[in-house]
């Protein structure tokens, strides 16, 4: 997954001028209302509005990616940067960075996957179509959150090294439709269940916890 975002935000980098709202150093901004068939840039952020349709995705490689509440957006990707989704947003496809978090806003919707490298993700009354991916973030289900997917702790590579601790918090009766599958032999993983929340898969390398 990492691979190809960094894939597709670089080529979208190296086409840029092909593009409507494309740029580079430079960040980009989509007025309250406003419509777009995708925007791309390198070093810089991309906000849009509230209210907003994005036919294609939003795609950086160095800035956060913010989208107001009430809009709809293809994939929302980006290398180095937040991942910030208001209330009642769709996105059609992914939600991704590599070193940032991602926090996804109340009645919002994600039709395939969540995923960072180094970043926690947090879901408020959101809904996650597909899995949950880290390496190193901890992991927060609130108020009625669902993950139609798995909850995966990926294996980490190269420069990663040391065990480390990681914290998976379902809330307010969030589910997570799949397991929790903790695949890096490295990573001491608690999973709290809170009253009324519940993991319908099995959990596996984790220890759990409930509340």
């Amino acid at each position: 997954m990492m691979k190809r975002i960094l894939f597709i935000v670089l080529a979208a980098a190296l086409l840029a001028f092909a593009a409507c709202d494309a740029s580079v150093n430079r960040s980009q901004s989509l007025a309250d209302g406003g419509r777009s068939n995708g925007m791309s840039t390198v070093n810089g952020g991309i906000r849009v509005g509230a209210g907003c349709t994005v036919d294609g995705g939003c795609t950086t490689v160095n800035g956060r990616v913010e989208v107001g509440d009430d809009s709809s957006v293809g994939e929302v990707e980006t290398v180095n940067g937040r991942v910030v989704l208001g209330r009642d947003v769709r996105v059609r496809g992914d939600a991704a960075t590599v070193n940032g978090s991602v926090s996804v806003g109340a009645g919002s919707q994600v039709a395939g996957e969540v995923t960072t490298v180094n970043g926690g993700i947090e879901l408020d009354n959101a809904r996650v179509g597909r899995d949950l991916r880290t390496v190193n973030g901890d992991v927060l289900l609130r108020n009625g959150s669902v993950v139609g997917g798995a909850i995966v702790i990926k294996g980490k590579r190269g420069f990663f090294s040391g065990v480390h601790r990681l914290e998976i918090r379902l809330e307010g009766a969030s589910r997570v439709e799949g397991g929790i599958d903790v695949r890096d032999p490295d990573s001491e993983v608690t999973v709290f269940i809170g009253r009324g929340s519940e993991v319908r898969g099995e959990i596996r390398n984790a220890k759990v916890i409930k509340e």
